[in-house]
């Protein structure tokens, strides 16, 4: 606006300079603005990405659902090296898995939706994961392996599986956390400690897991069906404080089951990490 009639006399002034009709002023008009207006905002374009940013975040954590190691060729060329393809995938899905829990528990910590979010891409890429590599190892077993490529081909099946599931676990969690949510229902101060306390172990340990897969580390997984014990003992000592609580009346109906439901979900977690760190050991016998 404040350029607006100096701008008004500079077309006024080349009209007249080049005698030109009022079409070909209008044209003139329209080119000269649209220059104009770039190059002020040229200077500005540093800016106006930051503020939009704020304003509509982007969609930059988006998780990419893509294989990134399963190479089809190598199933006739070479069928070990295709299992040690199928074994990196593998533990890229574990990583995101990974990823999925801490999700939902910060979705249990602070309910902020982007959590919840951010879970939900995490266990739907695990899902697209777990297909194609399934198909990839189906591909695998028609060709020749030795022993022990068979041994790890099975296991290899087995510890898919295993992630997969943790991943409709995390799922499960947050689809009890948004009925916590929805019913405004609110969890006595010792349950959601408690809660908290076994997610951290629960997550810890299936992170454990992982690490041993990665290293193929004996001792990580041996260290991973020690603590599963504790996630069994700290299952059993929470399902009875809640029990406590309920005859004390300091639970609501609805935040009960909904906890006693994470819980079984966290100790399900706890028993897949642990077959997670099995596989790990008998391929290292």
């Amino acid at each position: 606006m404040l350029i607006l009639p100096l701008f008004t006399s500079l077309v006024a002034y080349m009209q007249g300079l080049f005698g030109l009709n009022p079409e070909m002023t209008i044209a003139v008009a329209h080119g000269t603005f649209n220059v104009t207006n770039t190059f002020i905002q040229f200077w500005f374009i540093g800016a106006f990405a930051w503020l939009v940013t704020k304003l509509i975040p982007g969609d930059d954590s988006r998780i990419d659902y893509k294989v990134k190691h399963l190479d089809t060729n190598l199933i006739d060329q070479s069928p070990g090296i295709a299992l040690e393809m199928a074994r990196e995938e593998t533990l890229r899905m574990a990583d995101y898995a990974k990823l999925g829990l801490q999700e939902a528990k910060e979705y249990l910590v602070n309910q902020e939706p982007k959590h919840a979010e951010s879970t939900v891409q995490v266990e739907e890429a695990v899902n697209n994961l777990d297909r194609k590599i399934t198909e990839y190892l189906t591909k695998i077993s028609s060709v020749a392996l030795t022993n022990n490529e068979t041994e790890e081909h099975a296991l290899m099946l087995d510890t898919v599986r295993d992630i997969e599931r943790v991943g409709d676990h995390m799922e499960n969690i947050v689809e009890n956390i948004d009925q916590l949510i929805k019913n405004k229902a609110k969890m006595s101060e010792e349950a959601s400690t408690q809660l908290i306390e076994m997610f951290e172990l629960t997550t810890s340990n299936f992170e454990r897991a992982v690490k041993a897969m990665h290293k193929k580390d004996r001792a990580l997984a041996e260290e991973t069906i020690l603590v599963e014990k504790d996630i069994d003992k700290a299952e059993r000592r929470l399902r009875k404080s809640h029990i406590r609580r309920l005859n004390e009346g300091k639970c609501q109906v609805v935040s009960g089951i909904l906890y006693i439901d994470i819980v079984s979900d966290l100790e399900r977690i706890g028993d897949h990490a642990n077959n997670i760190a099995e596989s790990v050991l008998e391929l290292n016998e």
